[in-house]
Formats: structure tokens, C-alpha cells, sequence
């Protein structure tokens, strides 16, 4: 999160503004981890008001000191409160008179003499204006019609961070992503970066670091509404897929993502096209519960139950309320669309079933009349919308595959719901799924999922399946571990080093390797299952000393492990395995040819968008990299195995660093005596 800091510059009236800032205004963005500053710390050539303009109107928050009438101060405020409608904190001193245009407004008020004193109600100031969704630009308060720009606009992703996460994305590794959304944190383009980060995870179904990447983009912009979108998409995934079998957590995470939701439709700035998609985020919602209702009951039931559920109506309404707002949101009427043929089928083949739901059967005939007229009225307005998405992605020459995918998928959907003969079905379902991955064909199966369960449209859906079964076969079910094994430790020392940790002796070796065996055995235990290869995952660097011992245990042990390193095998050598003698060398290059290896970037430099930033180092770079593939193996738990002498390391981003990087998101921490080494 980012500050822009609007002040007088040096001494004016008698008031010290650098000292303001260090004793007051510093402080307090930095106990809420704020970064940012003023125009003075543009180093960049060019124009400065170029900057300063980007810098005001991206800023997640503006503090402007107006104790005195000073041209810029009032010429920058005034730009802030014309493009932003709202976290613009004025403070002042009491010196010279409000501003009569800026009299009504709220300050907060510090001591010339004593500005520090003020510090524990600015941060509170701070944090409250944060929070806020209240418009303090006076512009929107007045004009309440009037829309202010999308800051994102103004916050440039580095092209080198937009290619780490495609790299990401087409290797799959979402430990990867994660990396990236806490690198972008506190840089200027962090929303931005955090929100294509954020959809990436999405794309690889890393739902649960989808989540804290669009929270990140939460805590900066409350009422965003593509965050607030995903995340009611968020919680929807996890509901159908984070493998509990309690209603009552199906159905927390189901309100949640309501709730954001209805964040979205209170919010006074979504496009017809942003109320579309809550809608028929709201439907869906409302179509998973309602299929709970009846997925698991017996097959003498089923009808019955979803045929009399009210959550049916409830996502129709949803789903058509949705493709109203827009009707260039074709998904959401064909949505509608399918709910509608299930509802009429369903009421055909059990009508005393459906009339049990009105006083009479006059009601009942007449609103199956009309549901049955509103299937038609979607169906020729929702071929109309597929057909002119197709139209203009052929006129405007869009080769977006992920576009012209959703494009032919809905016109196969249409098709299901339509055709009068299934080939012509599996002909729309073939040219659709040709070349799509298994996460853009999960919504078109859970529809066939559906229908499958409630014998609807059944030749149909068998044409269908049997093209998804041959394009777009389900991947395997693969067992996720009860345990991962993050392992971190010292080196072998270098030749005559000072003060001993990992001596390059054989019984040093040999102590270091119990304590390690000790360690996963006792890991191996505790961990769920019988087989050892099914239970537990391994992940460590490859230097001589603690790394390659760890390798060499889970490999006895018959625990599979990952080697996770900084930079490619041949210059990870000369940096973190020579040391140790060519026995060490031996012993790195047989274990990597025997597992799977992973690299993290092809220089020991930190890449742009780091270089600049305080107290970042390449190790402590690789550090979280590895905390976060560990990570991704999505585990029940992990441990951090540690061979450690509980002391700092010779730099920043040793042992030590990865330690607390583990504690601070709450995982196990087993300590290995790395002193016991320093005497043999």
C-alpha cells in the first residue's frame, strides 16, 4: 500500500514541515506498513508533474498538510480531490485560517511544538480513512453522478513482473505466484500487480492464495469491484472443492461470497456489466445449494426434491435479473436458460409434484405458462447476444484464445439446450473444447452434472460426455500429502572459518544426518497412512551440508523430495556446493538427476522491480520462494526442519530468516542443535 504525501517543503512560519514529516507523518505510515513519500524522492529523469500527477491520483491514500496557504499544497489537493473520490486525509496546525472552500472539511490536528505527540491519533486517523467508505472529496460530494477514474489505469506493471507470472501460469506452479503477490506489496503498481497475480492463481485453481492476493487488493480498495467479484468466485470454488464434507462450512462459504457480492451491488461505481456479473454470481450461488439439495438423495427423490426446492427460483431470478442489466452477458441468460428447461421438464414429468406448490392448479398453470414464455424470450434474445460477441471478435480480429473459447463453449451450451438433434450437439461441443484446458471446461461439465442427476435432456448429455470424455477427459485424482518436509540448514563451512557451525569433519557429517534422520522419522509417524511415499513430500535446497543430507534421508526413507534452487544447477554448484569438496559435488549432481528440480531465476541478481526496495536480498528472496512451493503442495500441514544453531546468519536471508518466515504464518518450526556440530 502506497501513501502520496502533500506538504510545504523546509521552514515556513515557523513550522518545520521535513520534521512533521519524520517525527509524525513517517512514523505512522510505517507502523501500518504504508510505503510512499512526496515528489522530493523522484529520482527518475523527466517531468515532474508527470510523476506527481500518477503518483496522486494511484496512491491508495493522500495526506496533505494544510496548516499554511501554500500554491502547491492547494494546486496538488485540489488534483487529488478532482480524481479521487475518497482517502485523502487533511492535517494541520493551527496557524492561518481554514481555506474558506475547505472550512466544512474534517482535519486532524497536530502541535507545532510537539508534532510527535500526535502520532497514535494520525495512525488511527490513518487507518479509519482507510477503512472509510465514505467520500471526503468535496468534487463527489457535490457532483454524486459524477465517476472518478479508474487509478489503475496509472500503475504500469513492469513488463519483467508481467512475464514471471506467464512463466508461472504455463509451468503451473502457483508457489510461484504467491511469491510474486508479497513482492508486489508496497510498490506503486501494487494493486494492479496483486489483481493479474490474483487472476493467474485463479486460472490455476490455487484458490486458497487467490483469496489472500484479492484480500491484499481488499485492504487497499474496499469497494473494488472486479476483487470483490473474484473473491465471491473465490468462495464459491472452495465451497465446491475444498474437500469438506460439512454443509454448515459449504454454506459459510457460500454466505461469504454473497456477502461480497452484495458489496459489489451497493457499490455506487459498478458498469451494467459489473451488476450482470454479481447477479449471476448471486445465481450461482444460489444453483450450488439448490443441487445440494438433492445431489445425494435417493434416485426415487430426486425429482421431487428439486423440483419443490425454492432455491431453483431463486437462481433462475438471479441468473435472469443478471442478463437483463446487460444483455451482452450472454452466460448469465444461458444460465437462466438451463435452470428454465429443467424446471419445465421436471414440473412434465411430476405436474401433481409442482401444483403442490399452489393454492390451486389455476396459479400453478399459469406460472408454468409463464416460465415457459420466458424460456422462449431468453432463448432467441441470449442466441442473438452469443451470435454479436462472435461478431465482434471476428471484426475487431480479438485472437485471445480464452475469448474466442467462452465464445464457442456458450454457443455449445445454446446448442444443448436447443438442438433438436444431440450430433448436432457433439459437433458444437467438439469445435468448442478443441484445445481448452481442463479449468475452461469445469462449468460446462458441472451443467451436464446436473442434468445427468435429474435424467433431463439424457441423449443429449450422453452426446456431450462422450465428446468432453474424449476431448476433455477428467485429469486423475491425485492424493494431496498429509505432511510436507520444508527443510533449511547450514552449509558445510568454508576452510578455516572463525566460529565453526557445520565442521568439514566425517563425525559432523555424520551427528548432522541423525539429527535430520531423527527428525523425519519422527515426522513420518505422526503423519496419516501407511505408505510413506503417499503421506509424506519433501522439499529443500541443494547446497552441501544440511541440503544434500536431507535429500539423501527422504531417498533411504523412500520419501519423495523436491530440490528447489536459487539459480540453474551449474551456477548453484560454484555458489553453494564447491565449498564442500568434490565428494559434495558428486553426491548434488547424482541426487538432481533422481527428482524433480526447480529453479527459481538465472542471475544472483534480484530482478527490477526489487531493486529498489529496502532490505530485500536474493536469499531472502529464495527463502519465501521455497516457503511458498512448500506451500503449494497444499498439505494438511508442514514443518520446517531446521538444522540450526539459533543464531543470525553471516547475511541477511540465512537460516534464521526462513525460521521466521515459517512462524509468522503459523507452521511448525523442528529445531535440529546444529551446535552440537561445532565441536566435532
Amino acid at each position: 500500500m502506497r501513501a502520496f504525501i502533500v506538504r510545504p517543503f523546509g521552514i515556513q512560519r515557523d513550522i518545520d514541515f521535513d520534521a512533521v514529516e519524520r517525527l509524525l507523518i513517517r512514523p505512522a505510515l510505517q507502523a501500518l506498513s504504508i510505503d510512499g513519500g512526496t515528489t522530493g524522492e523522484i529520482g527518475s529523469q523527466g517531468n515532474i508533474r508527470d510523476d506527481m500527477f500518477r503518483m496522486l491520483i494511484s496512491a491508495d491514500i493522500a495526506i496533505a498538510d494544510v496548516s499554511i496557504h501554500n500554491a502547491n499544497v492547494f494546486y496538488e489537493l485540489g488534483i487529488r480531490h478532482g480524481l479521487r473520490s475518497r482517502a485523502t486525509l487533511l492535517m494541520r496546525a493551527n496557524v492561518d485560517k481554514y481555506p474558506f472552500d475547505l472550512n466544512t472539511d474534517r482535519y486532524f490536528v497536530y502541535d507545532v511544538a510537539n508534532p510527535a505527540a500526535a502520532l497514535p491519533g494520525l495512525i488511527d486517523a490513518l487507518r479509519s480513512t482507510l477503512a472509510a467508505l465514505r467520500v471526503d472529496s468535496p468534487v463527489y460530494e457535490i457532483l454524486r453522478s459524477l465517476k472518478p477514474p479508474d487509478p489503475s489505469v496509472l500503475q504500469v506493471v513492469p513488463r519483467a513482473f508481467n512475464e514471471e507470472i506467464d512463466r508461472a501460469l504455463n509451468a503451473g506452479l502457483p508457489g510461484n505466484l504467491q511469491l510474486l503477490a508479497t513482492e508486489a506489496q508496497g510498490l506503486e503498481w501494487e494493486s494492479e500487480g496483486l489483481r493479474r497475480v490474483g487472476r493467474t492463481q485463479l486460472k490455476l485453481k490455487a484458490f486458497r492464495a487467490a483469496k489472500e492476493t484479492f484480500d491484499r487488493v481488499l485492504e487497499i480498495r474496499p469497494d473494488d469491484v472486479e476483487a470483490n467479484q473474484r473473491t465471491a468466485t473465490i468462495y464459491q470454488r472452495l465451497a465446491a472443492t475444498d474437500g469438506t464434507t460439512s454443509t454448515e462450512e459449504r454454506r459459510d462459504l457460500l454466505t461469504r461470497s454473497t456477502q461480497a457480492i452484495q458489496r459489489v451491488l451497493e457499490s455506487p461505481v459498478p458498469s451494467r456489466w459489473d451488476r450482470a456479473e454479481a447477479f449471476a454470481l448471486k445465481g450461482r450461488n444460489a444453483k450450488v445449494q439448490w443441487y445440494d439439495s438433492f445431489r445425494n438423495a435417493p434416485d426415487n427423490r430426486v425429482v421431487e426434491l428439486a423440483l419443490q426446492s425454492p432455491l431453483l427460483i431463486e437462481a433462475i431470478q438471479s441468473y435472469a435479473t443478471g442478463f437483463s442489466e446487460d444483455l451482452n452477458h450472454y452466460y448469465s441468460g444461458l444460465n437462466a436458460m438451463s435452470l428454465l428447461r429443467i424446471l419445465l421438464a421436471l414440473a412434465s414429468q411430476q405436474p401433481d409434484r409442482w401444483d403442490e406448490q399452489f393454492d390451486n392448479p389455476g396459479p400453478a398453470a399459469t406460472a408454468l405458462t409463464g416460465y415457459d414464455d420466458q424460456y422462449k424470450q431468453l432463448s432467441g434474445a441470449v442466441r442473438l447476444s452469443v451470435q454479436a460477441r462472435r461478431r465482434s471478435l471476428e471484426r475487431q480480429a480479438i485472437r485471445d484464445q480464452e475469448d474466442w473459447l467462452w465464445m464457442r463453449m456458450s454457443e455449445a451450451d445454446l446448442a444443448f439446450l436447443t438442438a433438436s438433434n444431440p450430433k448436432a450437439v457433439a459437433r458444437s461441443y467438439r469445435e468448442a473444447l478443441t484445445g481448452a484446458l481442463p479449468f475452461d471446461t469445469s462449468s460446462a461439465r458441472y451443467q451436464l452434472e446436473v442434468f445427468k442427476r435429474l435424467g433431463v435432456r439424457a441423449e443429449f448429455m450422453a452426446a456431450a460426455v462422450q465428446v468432453f470424455d474424449e476431448l476433455a477427459p477428467l485429469p486423475p485424482v491425485v492424493a494431496l500429502p498429509d505432511r510436507v518436509l520444508l527443510f533449511t540448514g547450514h552449509m558445510v563451512d568454508e576452510p578455516n572459518r572463525a566460529d565453526p557451525r557445520f565442521p568439514r569433519t566425517a563425525a559432523a557429517e555424520a551427528e548432522a544426518r541423525r539429527l535430520i534422520r531423527e527428525a523425519v522419522i519422527n515426522e513420518l509417524t505422526l503423519a496419516k497412512g501407511s505408505a510413506a511415499t503417499a503421506c509424506l513430500v519433501g522439499c529443500a535446497g541443494g547446497a552441501c551440508g544440511g541440503d544434500i543430507l536431507f535429500h539423501e534421508v527422504c531417498e533411504e526413507l523412500q520419501i519423495p523430495s523436491m530440490m528447489l534452487l536459487l539459480v540453474p544447477p551449474e551456477l548453484f554448484v560454484t555458489q553453494s556446493v564447491q565449498r564442500g569438496g568434490a565428494d559434495w559435488v558428486e553426491r548434488f549432481n547424482r541426487l538432481r538427476l533422481r527428482r524433480p528440480v526447480r529453479v527459481l531465476q538465472e542471475t544472483l541478481d534480484l530482478p527490477p522491480w526489487l531493486r529498489d526496495k529496502k532490505g530485500e536480498t536474493v536469499w531472502k528472496r529464495d527463502n519465501r520462494w521455497m516457503l511458498f512451493n512448500a506451500l503449494a503442495l497444499e498439505a494438511n500441514s508442514m514443518t520446517l526442519i531446521a538444522l540450526w544453531n539459533e543464531k543470525d546468519g553471516d547475511g541477511s536471508g540465512g537460516t534464521a530468516d526462513l525460521v521466521n518466515e515459517v512462524l509468522k504464518r503459523g507452521h511448525k518450526v523442528a529445531r535440529l542443535p546444529a551446535e552440537q556440530l561445532k565441536t566435532l
